[in-house]
């Protein structure tokens, strides 16, 4: 055998030996945030909010002929404050770690966060800056109940289902959260 194509053989299989680990390490790599249930039509959806030391609450969304009526309950806050609310890309474990979830859902080009001049113009906010639209989470402290509702002129159901709801405190600490869930198609 000539040795010339020998070289060549010898690299030829070691290409292959590439080329077949190649799926093995794209598997393995990160996965993308999971995409919204719900398909194109959702009618309601709500999300079990679980955070650190026992702040617990639900965020709810349900289609209405001006928008969607948002509304975010809270107990457990335990300090004097005004916390804020989002919603992010990805999912939580459900066990109130919210560090997986992700940035902010803003799929409008030009969106600013926070949202200027407290939601009067929601087209211009984020479309996951609840607070900003909606106004803050005044937690009274001690553990007492807050609670915001309004309604979300840009929100849609079907985009957010899948995604989660994220409470941060004063100073933008991922605090609670919970997995948005189409409830009503």
């Amino acid at each position: 055998m000539n040795p010339q194509n020998f070289k060549s053989i010898k690299g030829l299989g070691l290409l292959l030996c590439i080329l077949a680990c190649v799926p093995a390490i794209v598997r393995a790599g990160p996965r993308p945030a999971p995409m919204p249930q719900g398909g194109s039509r959702c009618l309601e959806a709500t999300a079990k909010i679980v955070g650190v030391s026992g702040i617990t609450g639900t965020a709810s969304f349900r289609q209405a002929a001006a928008g969607v009526v948002v509304k975010v309950t809270v107990d457990g806050l335990q300090t004097r404050e005004n916390d804020f609310f989002h919603i992010h890309l990805g999912q939580t474990s459900g066990n109130g770690d919210c560090s997986q979830t992700g940035d902010h859902f803003n799929p409008s080009i030009g969106a600013i966060f926070p949202c200027p001049n407290n939601g009067a113009d929601q087209s211009k906010c984020q479309v996951g800056d609840l607070s900003g639209k909606g106004g803050l989470l005044k937690a009274p402290g001690g553990g007492k109940r807050t609670s915001v509702t309004y309604t979300d002129k840009v929100i849609r159901l079907p985009t957010i289902s899948g995604r989660s709801v994220v409470v941060h405190d004063a100073a933008f600490f991922r605090i609670a959260c919970g997995n948005i869930v189409c409830t009503q198609n």
